[in-house]
C-alpha cells in the first residue's frame, strides 16, 4: 500500500520575511495531497519567543487536522529559553513512530543547542538513539530526523554550523543500517547518497531567507511497492521536481536500497 510523507523544516514563525500567502499555499497543497504523514525537521519560530509560539501553534493545529505530525526543535526554536515554549506547546524533543503496514520507523532527535546556530545530538541522544534502532528489525526501513545538516550542502557558503559530533553520529547510523535522513537548518534542499544511507534535506517552506537562485519549497516522499519517489514541491504554486527515484528491497531478510537515480537541482 502506497504511502506519501510531507518533509518540512524552517518556517520561522516571527521571521521579518514570514509569509502569510506561503504559510496559506502550504496548508492549501497539503489538503490536495492528502499525505499519511509529516516530519517537522525544525525551526518552527524565529526566536523562540512565546508569542511566536503562539502563532505557531495554530500552523500546527492546522497540519494536525490535515495529517499525523511529528515535530522536533530547531536552533531557532530553543533560543531564548524557547525549548520550554517547545515542550510545553508543541511536542517532546524526541520520538519514535512506527508504520507496520508500510515497514518503516521513524526516530526524532534534538540536535538543537540553545543560543547558537550549531548542534549537536550529544551521548545520552546518542545511546537512546542505539537503543531504539536495535529494536527495528532487519526487514524495516529505518529513518531518522534531526534539524541540522550532517553533511555539507551545496550552494549554502562556508559551512559552520554542522552538527559538532556528526562523525559519532555519522558512525551510529552507518552502523545500525540506517536508510534515510531528514534534515533542515540550511533552507537548500538536497540530496546525498553515502554508505547505502540517503541524507534528505528540505528548504524553508514559508520565508524570504533563500541562498542563491533558490525557493520556498518542501519535500514530499512518494512510497510504494518497491520504490520511494522524492519531489521538491515548490510553495509558491506546488509545482514539483523530482529530486530522487529508489529503489528497494528486502534481501537475505535484510531491507537494501539496491539503485538511485538523483536529479540535479545545484548549478555550482
Amino acid at each position: 500500500m502506497g504511502k506519501k510523507i510531507i518533509q518540512i523544516s524552517d518556517v520561522h514563525f516571527g521571521d521579518i520575511t514570514f509569509s502569510d500567502v506561503l504559510k496559506s499555499n502550504l496548508l492549501a497543497q497539503l489538503e490536495d495531497a492528502n499525505p499519511d504523514l509529516l516530519i517537522f525537521a525544525g525551526d518552527l519560530t524565529a526566536s523562540g519567543f512565546f508569542h511566536e509560539y503562539e502563532e505557531a501553534c495554530e500552523f500546527v493545529d492546522e497540519l494536525q487536522s490535515i495529517t499525523p505530525a511529528h515535530l522536533i526543535p530547531g536552533n531557532h526554536d530553543v533560543r531564548n529559553v524557547g525549548l520550554v515554549h517547545f515542550e510545553n506547546l508543541v511536542s517532546k524533543r524526541k520520538f519514535v513512530h512506527t508504520d507496520k503496514s508500510s515497514n518503516f520507523t521513524i526516530i526524532g532527535l534534538d540536535s538543537s543547542e540553545a543560543d547558537v546556530s550549531h548542534g549537536q545530538i550529544g551521548r545520552d541522544q546518542m545511546d537512546w538513539l542505539k537503543s531504539e534502532l536495535a529494536k527495528i528489525p532487519d526487514d524495516r526501513a529505518k529513518v531518522v530526523t534531526f534539524h541540522h545538516h550532517i553533511i555539507p550542502i551545496p550552494q549554502t557558503g562556508r559551512e559552520r554550523n554542522i552538527l559538532l559530533d556528526s562523525g559519532d553520529l555519522m558512525h551510529v547510523l552507518t552502523e545500525n543500517g540506517v536508510d534515510f535522513v531528514l534534515n533542515g537548518h540550511k533552507h537548500v534542499p538536497n540530496v546525498w547518497m553515502l554508505n547505502n544511507m540517503v541524507v534528505l534535506n528540505s528548504g524553508t517552506a514559508t520565508t524570504g531567507k533563500l541562498r542563491g537562485n533558490m525557493c520556498a519549497s518542501y519535500n514530499e516522499l512518494e512510497i510504494n511497492d518497491g520504490e520511494v519517489l522524492v519531489n521538491m514541491v515548490k510553495t509558491e504554486n506546488g509545482s514539483k521536481k523530482q529530486m530522487a527515484h529508489y529503489s528497494m528491497e528486502v534481501k537475505d531478510e535484510s531491507f537494501v536500497i539496491h539503485s538511485y537515480t538523483h536529479n540535479p537541482i545545484h548549478t555550482v
